[in-house]
This record gives C-alpha cells, sequence and structure tokens, in this order.
C-alpha cells in the first residue's frame, strides 16, 4: 500500500459528503412516492383548479350566450308587437270607416222603415175608422179562442 498524501482524505470527505447528498434526494424522492396522502392531496388541488377554470369558462359562455339570445328574442319581440300596433290601427281605422258608412245607411234606412210604418199605421187606422165592425169581430173572435184555449188547459 502507498502512502496516502494529505489532499486524499480530503477528497475521501468530500465524495463521501458527495454521496450522502445524492443518497438524501434519493431517499427524499423515494419517500415522496411513497407518501400518497400528499400525491393524492396535490391531484387532488390540480383537479380542483381545472374544474374551477373549466366552470368559469362555461359559465362565461353560458352568460354570453344567455345575453345574446334574450337580445335577439327581445328585437323580435319588438318588431312583433310593432307589427301587430301597426295591424290594429288599420283595422280601427277600417272599422271607424265602416261604422261611419253604416251609420249613414242605417240612418237613412231607419228614416225609411219608420216613415213606411207610420204610412201603414195612418192607413190602418183610416180603414179601422171607417169601417170598425169587422176589426171589433175579429178581436172579439181571437178573445173567444183564447178563453177556449186557456180553459182547454186547465182541465187538463
Amino acid at each position: 500500500m502507498s502512502t496516502a498524501s494529505p489532499s486524499e482524505p480530503d477528497k475521501v470527505r468530500q465524495d463521501i459528503q458527495h454521496t450522502r447528498a445524492e443518497l438524501g434526494e434519493t431517499v427524499a424522492a423515494l419517500a415522496a412516492k411513497t407518501d400518497v396522502k400528499t400525491r393524492l392531496g396535490g391531484k387532488a388541488t390540480s383537479a380542483a383548479g381545472g374544474l374551477r377554470q373549466r366552470l368559469t369558462t362555461a359559465s362565461q359562455s353560458a352568460k354570453t350566450s344567455a345575453t345574446q339570445r334574450f337580445r335577439t328574442v327581445s328585437q323580435k319581440a319588438s318588431r312583433r308587437a310593432a307589427t301587430a300596433k301597426q295591424k290594429t290601427r288599420q283595422a280601427m281605422t277600417k272599422a271607424r270607416g265602416s261604422a261611419q258608412a253604416g251609420a249613414q245607411t242605417t240612418g237613412k234606412t231607419e228614416s225609411t222603415e219608420v216613415t213606411s210604418a207610420r204610412a201603414m199605421t195612418a192607413k190602418v187606422g183610416t180603414a179601422v175608422r171607417a169601417k170598425p165592425l169587422p176589426v171589433l169581430a175579429a178581436a172579439g173572435a181571437a178573445a173567444a179562442l183564447t178563453v177556449v184555449a186557456y180553459r182547454r188547459r186547465r182541465t187538463r
């Protein structure tokens, strides 16, 4: 065996320290792999973060979509309401025109019918005054028939 130089023990000590450091890192890595609780906690945290991000994205997308659909429906409703309002106005205008025309026509018809009825009443009144006997006989016959019909119904 040869004699050791003074630098050789320092070198051996450094090698030992280096080996201990590597061994410490290896042990730490193995310990980390065997610590299931910590590994699962990390995965759970990572998964929760991913879910939060997806949820936020989906929420923003839903809000945007809902806002766009609301605007579209609101615009369509406004257009349909305006169209209905316009059609209602047109119908009201036509109805007023028809009512005015009908009132004019009805007024003429009523006055013609009233005049005709008055003339007929005057004729009948004149005829009854001239010959009251047939009218009285017809009225008496009608009264007699009414009394007979009433008695028949009562006896049943």
